[in-house]
Protein backbone atom coordinates (compact mmCIF):
# COMPACT_ATOMS: atom_id res chain seq x y z
CA UNK A 1 0.00 0.00 0.00
CA UNK A 2 2.84 2.47 1.07
CA UNK A 3 4.66 1.34 -2.20
CA UNK A 4 1.52 2.23 -4.46
CA UNK A 5 0.46 5.49 -2.52
CA UNK A 6 4.53 6.52 -3.42
CA UNK A 7 4.18 5.91 -7.06
CA UNK A 8 1.14 7.35 -7.18
CA UNK A 9 3.36 10.03 -5.36
CA UNK A 10 6.11 9.87 -8.06
CA UNK A 11 3.88 9.64 -10.78
CA UNK A 12 2.35 12.88 -9.85
CA UNK A 13 5.09 15.38 -9.40
CA UNK A 14 6.67 14.44 -13.21
CA UNK A 15 3.34 14.06 -14.73
CA UNK A 16 0.72 16.03 -12.93
CA UNK A 17 -1.54 16.21 -15.99
CA UNK A 18 -1.91 12.38 -15.76
CA UNK A 19 -4.35 12.05 -12.73
CA UNK A 20 -5.81 15.55 -13.68
CA UNK A 21 -7.27 13.69 -16.87
CA UNK A 22 -8.52 10.56 -14.53
CA UNK A 23 -10.21 13.03 -11.95
CA UNK A 24 -11.87 15.10 -15.63
CA UNK A 25 -12.66 11.12 -16.29
CA UNK A 26 -14.27 10.73 -12.98
CA UNK A 27 -16.27 14.16 -12.78
CA UNK A 28 -17.48 13.56 -16.05
CA UNK A 29 -18.54 9.94 -15.03
CA UNK A 30 -19.90 11.43 -11.69
CA UNK A 31 -21.99 14.26 -13.37
CA UNK A 32 -23.14 12.37 -16.47
CA UNK A 33 -24.94 9.66 -13.86
CA UNK A 34 -26.58 12.23 -11.60
CA UNK A 35 -27.91 14.07 -14.68
CA UNK A 36 -30.00 10.83 -15.76
CA UNK A 37 -32.06 10.90 -12.62
CA UNK A 38 -32.61 14.82 -12.16
CA UNK A 39 -35.17 16.80 -9.92
CA UNK A 40 -38.81 17.16 -10.46
CA UNK A 41 -38.30 20.91 -11.30
CA UNK A 42 -35.58 20.45 -13.89
CA UNK A 43 -35.49 19.29 -17.38
CA UNK A 44 -35.28 15.48 -18.48
CA UNK A 45 -31.61 14.77 -19.56
CA UNK A 46 -30.61 15.01 -23.33
CA UNK A 47 -27.62 15.01 -25.25
CA UNK A 48 -27.20 18.82 -25.05
CA UNK A 49 -26.66 17.89 -21.13
CA UNK A 50 -24.35 15.50 -21.52
CA UNK A 51 -22.25 17.70 -24.42
CA UNK A 52 -22.03 20.57 -21.51
CA UNK A 53 -21.15 18.13 -18.92
CA UNK A 54 -17.97 17.03 -20.94
CA UNK A 55 -17.36 20.48 -21.90
CA UNK A 56 -17.12 21.57 -18.24
CA UNK A 57 -15.37 18.31 -16.70
CA UNK A 58 -12.59 18.20 -20.06
CA UNK A 59 -10.65 21.81 -18.36
CA UNK A 60 -9.99 20.11 -15.30
CA UNK A 61 -7.41 17.51 -16.99
CA UNK A 62 -5.07 20.47 -16.89
CA UNK A 63 -6.33 22.35 -13.62
CA UNK A 64 -2.75 22.64 -12.01
CA UNK A 65 -1.50 23.99 -15.27
CA UNK A 66 -3.76 26.80 -16.20
CA UNK A 67 -5.79 26.84 -13.23
CA UNK A 68 -7.91 30.66 -13.53
CA UNK A 69 -8.52 29.57 -17.53
CA UNK A 70 -10.03 26.17 -15.79
CA UNK A 71 -12.22 27.84 -13.93
CA UNK A 72 -13.83 30.00 -16.17
CA UNK A 73 -14.36 27.48 -19.52
CA UNK A 74 -15.66 25.00 -16.77
CA UNK A 75 -18.19 27.66 -15.93
CA UNK A 76 -19.59 28.52 -18.75
CA UNK A 77 -21.37 25.14 -19.47
CA UNK A 78 -22.67 25.35 -16.03
CA UNK A 79 -23.99 28.35 -16.61
CA UNK A 80 -25.49 27.24 -20.00
CA UNK A 81 -27.57 24.38 -18.17
CA UNK A 82 -28.61 26.19 -15.95
CA UNK A 83 -29.49 28.92 -18.28
CA UNK A 84 -31.40 25.83 -20.04
CA UNK A 85 -32.96 24.33 -16.99
CA UNK A 86 -30.92 21.12 -16.61
CA UNK A 87 -29.38 20.21 -13.10
CA UNK A 88 -26.19 20.90 -12.68
CA UNK A 89 -25.68 19.17 -8.87
CA UNK A 90 -22.40 17.09 -9.75
CA UNK A 91 -20.85 19.89 -12.35
CA UNK A 92 -21.72 22.78 -10.35
CA UNK A 93 -20.03 21.77 -7.10
CA UNK A 94 -16.61 20.61 -9.25
CA UNK A 95 -16.50 24.61 -9.87
CA UNK A 96 -15.57 24.62 -5.73
CA UNK A 97 -12.75 22.08 -6.59
CA UNK A 98 -11.47 24.46 -9.52
CA UNK A 99 -11.94 27.57 -7.18
CA UNK A 100 -9.53 25.77 -4.71
CA UNK A 101 -6.75 24.91 -7.32
CA UNK A 102 -6.92 28.62 -8.34
CA UNK A 103 -5.79 29.80 -4.95
CA UNK A 104 -3.91 26.70 -4.25
CA UNK A 105 -1.44 27.25 -6.92
CA UNK A 106 -1.82 30.75 -8.19
CA UNK A 107 -0.42 33.72 -6.81
CA UNK A 108 -2.31 36.59 -4.82
CA UNK A 109 -3.43 38.24 -8.09
CA UNK A 110 -4.52 35.32 -10.08
CA UNK A 111 -6.37 34.30 -7.37
CA UNK A 112 -8.42 37.97 -6.39
CA UNK A 113 -9.67 37.68 -10.20
CA UNK A 114 -10.72 34.09 -9.61
CA UNK A 115 -12.79 35.71 -6.55
CA UNK A 116 -14.40 38.53 -8.18
CA UNK A 117 -15.11 35.82 -11.00
CA UNK A 118 -16.87 33.91 -8.85
CA UNK A 119 -18.65 36.62 -7.11
CA UNK A 120 -19.92 37.66 -10.79
CA UNK A 121 -20.60 34.15 -11.56
CA UNK A 122 -23.16 33.98 -8.37
CA UNK A 123 -25.07 36.93 -9.80
CA UNK A 124 -24.92 36.10 -13.06
CA UNK A 125 -26.90 32.84 -12.26
CA UNK A 126 -29.23 34.37 -9.92
CA UNK A 127 -30.33 36.56 -12.54
CA UNK A 128 -30.46 34.07 -15.31
CA UNK A 129 -31.95 31.22 -13.45
CA UNK A 130 -33.33 32.85 -10.42
CA UNK A 131 -35.43 29.60 -9.42
CA UNK A 132 -32.27 27.35 -9.13
CA UNK A 133 -30.30 30.52 -7.36
CA UNK A 134 -32.51 31.86 -4.67
CA UNK A 135 -31.36 33.49 -1.12
CA UNK A 136 -30.59 30.69 0.42
CA UNK A 137 -28.94 28.99 -2.42
CA UNK A 138 -26.67 31.84 -3.19
CA UNK A 139 -25.46 32.23 0.23
CA UNK A 140 -24.69 28.85 0.38
CA UNK A 141 -22.38 28.45 -2.39
CA UNK A 142 -20.96 32.17 -1.36
CA UNK A 143 -20.28 30.49 1.89
CA UNK A 144 -19.00 27.39 -0.25
CA UNK A 145 -16.72 29.19 -2.70
CA UNK A 146 -14.59 31.27 0.39
CA UNK A 147 -14.43 27.77 2.20
CA UNK A 148 -13.09 26.69 -0.80
CA UNK A 149 -10.82 29.74 -1.78
CA UNK A 150 -9.43 29.89 1.95
CA UNK A 151 -8.62 26.61 1.97
CA UNK A 152 -6.68 26.84 -1.56
CA UNK A 153 -4.85 29.72 0.06
CA UNK A 154 -3.83 27.71 2.81
CA UNK A 155 -2.27 25.24 1.17
CA UNK A 156 -0.83 27.67 -1.18
CA UNK A 157 0.87 29.10 2.19
CA UNK A 158 1.33 25.62 3.50
CA UNK A 159 3.53 24.96 0.27
CA UNK A 160 5.51 27.72 0.18
CA UNK A 161 6.34 27.33 3.78
CA UNK A 162 7.77 24.14 3.12
CA UNK A 163 9.63 25.11 -0.07
CA UNK A 164 11.41 27.68 1.95
CA UNK A 165 12.19 25.47 4.88
CA UNK A 166 13.53 22.74 2.68
CA UNK A 167 15.45 25.94 0.81
CA UNK A 168 16.69 26.98 4.41
CA UNK A 169 17.67 23.12 4.96
CA UNK A 170 20.09 23.40 1.84
CA UNK A 171 21.69 26.12 2.49
CA UNK A 172 22.73 24.81 6.02
CA UNK A 173 23.78 22.48 4.85
CA UNK A 174 26.06 23.90 1.83
CA UNK A 175 26.87 26.08 4.74
CA UNK A 176 28.19 23.56 7.27
CA UNK A 177 30.14 21.97 4.53
CA UNK A 178 31.55 25.15 3.50
CA UNK A 179 32.83 26.14 7.30
CA UNK A 180 34.00 22.35 7.41
CA UNK A 181 36.25 22.95 4.38
CA UNK A 182 36.97 26.13 5.53
CA UNK A 183 38.00 24.50 8.51
CA UNK A 184 40.60 22.09 7.31
CA UNK A 185 41.82 25.01 5.25
CA UNK A 186 42.53 27.36 7.91
CA UNK A 187 44.02 24.12 9.91
CA UNK A 188 46.36 23.61 6.88
CA UNK A 189 47.45 26.86 7.02
CA UNK A 190 48.38 26.86 10.71
CA UNK A 191 50.19 23.46 10.08
CA UNK A 192 52.10 24.99 7.17
CA UNK A 193 52.76 28.06 9.45
CA UNK A 194 54.30 25.91 12.39
CA UNK A 195 56.11 23.69 9.96
CA UNK A 196 57.62 26.84 8.07
CA UNK A 197 59.38 27.54 12.12
CA UNK A 198 60.54 24.04 12.19
CA UNK A 199 62.57 23.72 8.80
CA UNK A 200 63.27 27.63 9.52
CA UNK A 201 65.39 26.40 12.56
CA UNK A 202 66.63 22.77 10.64
CA UNK A 203 68.39 25.20 7.89
CA UNK A 204 69.29 27.61 10.29
CA UNK A 205 71.26 24.41 11.88
CA UNK A 206 72.50 23.28 8.48
CA UNK A 207 73.62 26.92 7.43
CA UNK A 208 75.68 27.17 10.91
CA UNK A 209 77.10 23.40 10.31
CA UNK A 210 78.26 24.12 6.72
CA UNK A 211 79.68 26.93 7.75
CA UNK A 212 82.01 25.52 10.83
CA UNK A 213 82.86 22.88 8.05
CA UNK A 214 84.20 25.02 5.51
CA UNK A 215 86.28 26.96 8.04
CA UNK A 216 87.78 23.80 9.60
CA UNK A 217 87.94 21.45 7.06
CA UNK A 218 91.92 21.82 6.70
CA UNK A 219 93.14 21.80 10.12
CA UNK A 220 90.92 19.78 11.46
CA UNK A 221 88.80 17.04 9.13
CA UNK A 222 87.26 15.02 11.46
CA UNK A 223 85.28 17.94 12.68
CA UNK A 224 84.35 18.98 9.54
CA UNK A 225 83.68 15.59 8.68
CA UNK A 226 81.72 15.62 11.86
CA UNK A 227 79.84 18.69 10.76
CA UNK A 228 78.75 16.88 7.46
CA UNK A 229 77.15 14.24 8.96
CA UNK A 230 74.98 15.92 10.83
CA UNK A 231 74.25 18.32 7.66
CA UNK A 232 73.07 15.30 6.02
CA UNK A 233 70.94 13.77 9.14
CA UNK A 234 69.45 17.25 9.06
CA UNK A 235 68.97 17.32 5.68
CA UNK A 236 66.77 14.12 5.67
CA UNK A 237 64.84 14.78 8.20
CA UNK A 238 63.41 18.08 6.83
CA UNK A 239 63.44 16.53 3.24
CA UNK A 240 60.74 13.71 5.12
CA UNK A 241 58.82 16.48 6.58
CA UNK A 242 58.24 18.57 3.12
CA UNK A 243 57.35 15.04 1.25
CA UNK A 244 54.82 14.55 3.55
CA UNK A 245 52.76 17.68 2.98
CA UNK A 246 54.05 19.13 0.09
CA UNK A 247 51.12 20.15 -2.49
CA UNK A 248 48.85 19.80 0.19
CA UNK A 249 49.79 22.71 2.53
CA UNK A 250 50.70 26.48 2.04
CA UNK A 251 53.25 28.35 3.45
CA UNK A 252 52.52 32.21 4.63
CA UNK A 253 55.19 34.58 3.28
CA UNK A 254 53.68 37.22 6.01
CA UNK A 255 55.54 35.41 9.10
CA UNK A 256 58.14 37.32 10.53
CA UNK A 257 60.91 36.43 12.99
CA UNK A 258 61.59 32.80 14.59
CA UNK A 259 59.33 31.25 17.44
CA UNK A 260 60.56 27.74 18.78
CA UNK A 261 57.31 25.88 18.50
CA UNK A 262 56.31 24.08 21.50
CA UNK A 263 56.33 20.02 21.55
CA UNK A 264 55.83 17.56 24.14
CA UNK A 265 58.14 18.88 26.81
CA UNK A 266 56.01 21.38 27.07
CA UNK A 267 52.93 19.43 28.79
CA UNK A 268 53.86 20.32 32.26
CA UNK A 269 53.63 24.16 31.57
CA UNK A 270 50.34 23.75 29.74
CA UNK A 271 49.07 21.59 32.16
CA UNK A 272 50.12 24.10 34.91
CA UNK A 273 48.21 26.97 33.19
CA UNK A 274 44.91 24.74 32.77
CA UNK A 275 45.33 23.79 36.34
CA UNK A 276 45.13 27.11 37.52
CA UNK A 277 42.72 27.70 35.30
CA UNK A 278 40.32 25.54 36.86
CA UNK A 279 40.89 22.04 34.80
CA UNK A 280 43.24 19.39 37.06
CA UNK A 281 45.63 18.20 34.87
CA UNK A 282 47.91 15.20 35.30
CA UNK A 283 51.06 14.33 33.02
CA UNK A 284 52.18 10.71 32.47
CA UNK A 285 54.97 9.99 30.50
CA UNK A 286 56.28 6.41 29.59
CA UNK A 287 59.52 5.54 27.31
CA UNK A 288 61.84 8.13 26.40
CA UNK A 289 61.84 10.00 23.66
CA UNK A 290 63.94 8.98 21.03
CA UNK A 291 65.10 11.17 18.01
CA UNK A 292 61.21 12.31 17.28
CA UNK A 293 61.12 14.65 14.44
CA UNK A 294 60.49 18.06 15.47
CA UNK A 295 57.33 19.13 13.27
CA UNK A 296 55.57 15.32 14.33
CA UNK A 297 56.60 16.47 18.39
CA UNK A 298 54.55 19.97 17.10
CA UNK A 299 51.58 18.20 15.86
CA UNK A 300 51.35 15.69 18.84
CA UNK A 301 50.95 18.63 21.27
CA UNK A 302 49.13 20.38 19.18
CA UNK A 303 46.24 17.21 19.50
CA UNK A 304 47.03 17.20 22.97
CA UNK A 305 46.18 20.91 23.57
CA UNK A 306 43.03 20.62 21.46
CA UNK A 307 42.00 18.08 23.47
CA UNK A 308 42.10 19.92 26.80
CA UNK A 309 40.77 22.84 25.88
CA UNK A 310 37.59 21.09 23.94
CA UNK A 311 37.39 19.82 27.83
CA UNK A 312 37.78 23.45 29.27
CA UNK A 313 34.98 24.57 27.10
CA UNK A 314 32.13 22.04 26.94
CA UNK A 315 33.07 19.18 29.87
CA UNK A 316 32.24 21.05 32.96
CA UNK A 317 33.54 20.63 36.21
CA UNK A 318 36.09 17.75 35.71
CA UNK A 319 39.81 16.62 35.76
CA UNK A 320 42.01 15.22 32.48
CA UNK A 321 45.03 12.92 32.38
CA UNK A 322 47.17 12.95 29.93
CA UNK A 323 49.42 9.85 29.03
CA UNK A 324 52.55 10.31 26.46
CA UNK A 325 54.25 7.16 25.55
CA UNK A 326 57.26 6.89 23.29
CA UNK A 327 57.76 3.72 20.92
CA UNK A 328 59.84 2.69 18.57
CA UNK A 329 58.98 4.31 15.89
CA UNK A 330 55.92 6.00 17.04
CA UNK A 331 54.61 8.62 19.50
CA UNK A 332 50.83 8.06 21.28
CA UNK A 333 49.12 10.79 23.03
CA UNK A 334 45.89 9.96 24.82
CA UNK A 335 43.43 12.20 26.97
CA UNK A 336 40.94 11.11 28.93
CA UNK A 337 38.63 13.20 30.96
CA UNK A 338 35.65 12.53 33.77
CA UNK A 339 33.23 15.10 32.34
CA UNK A 340 29.85 15.02 30.65
CA UNK A 341 31.14 12.07 27.80
CA UNK A 342 30.33 13.01 24.78
CA UNK A 343 28.67 15.78 24.88
CA UNK A 344 31.81 16.70 26.94
CA UNK A 345 33.66 17.63 23.69
CA UNK A 346 30.76 18.91 22.04
CA UNK A 347 31.61 17.82 19.12
CA UNK A 348 30.10 15.76 16.72
CA UNK A 349 32.76 13.61 14.70
CA UNK A 350 32.63 16.56 11.77
CA UNK A 351 33.12 19.08 14.44
CA UNK A 352 35.61 21.36 13.27
CA UNK A 353 38.14 20.31 16.57
CA UNK A 354 38.02 17.38 15.94
CA UNK A 355 38.77 18.13 11.91
CA UNK A 356 41.98 20.07 12.61
CA UNK A 357 43.38 17.21 14.78
CA UNK A 358 42.59 14.54 12.12
CA UNK A 359 44.58 17.10 9.78
CA UNK A 360 47.05 17.09 11.98
CA UNK A 361 47.24 13.22 12.61
CA UNK A 362 46.47 12.49 8.70
CA UNK A 363 50.11 14.08 8.11
CA UNK A 364 52.01 11.51 9.51
CA UNK A 365 49.60 9.01 8.42
CA UNK A 366 48.40 8.43 11.96
CA UNK A 367 45.07 7.51 13.55
CA UNK A 368 43.09 9.44 15.59
CA UNK A 369 40.17 7.93 17.83
CA UNK A 370 37.43 10.08 19.79
CA UNK A 371 34.92 8.87 22.00
CA UNK A 372 33.31 8.65 24.87
CA UNK A 373 34.33 6.70 27.81
CA UNK A 374 32.11 3.27 29.30
CA UNK A 375 32.06 4.71 33.35
CA UNK A 376 31.71 8.90 31.67
CA UNK A 377 34.21 11.40 30.35
CA UNK A 378 35.71 10.98 26.86
CA UNK A 379 38.98 9.98 25.07
CA UNK A 380 40.89 11.34 22.22
CA UNK A 381 43.74 8.95 21.61
CA UNK A 382 46.11 10.00 18.75
CA UNK A 383 49.03 7.45 17.51
CA UNK A 384 52.00 8.99 15.01
CA UNK A 385 54.11 7.06 13.32
CA UNK A 386 57.80 7.95 12.46
CA UNK A 387 60.90 6.99 10.91
CA UNK A 388 63.86 6.91 13.76
CA UNK A 389 66.24 9.33 12.86
CA UNK A 390 70.03 8.16 13.01
CA UNK A 391 71.83 8.97 16.62
CA UNK A 392 74.70 11.02 16.57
Amino acid sequence: MNEALARIRRLDAQRPWVLDAVLAVVIFVAAAASAATPAAQYRDPDAIVYVLIALSAAPYALRRRWPLAVLVLASIPVLALLALGYSSAVIGAALFLAAYTVAAHADSLVTALAIGYAALMMVLVAAVAPTAMGIAALVTNLALFTGAFALGRSAHVRRENVALLQERAQLAERARADEARQAVADERLRIAQELHDVLGHSLGVIALQSGVAAHVIDRDPAEAKASLVAISRTSRTSLAEVRRILGALRTDAGTTGYHPPPGLSALEALATELTEAGLPVRIHVHGVPDQVPAALDLTAYRVVQEALTNVVKHAGPARAEVTVRYEDGRVTVQVDDDGRGSAAQGQAPGGHGQLGMRERVAVWGGTLQTGPLPDGGYRVLATLPYEPQEHR
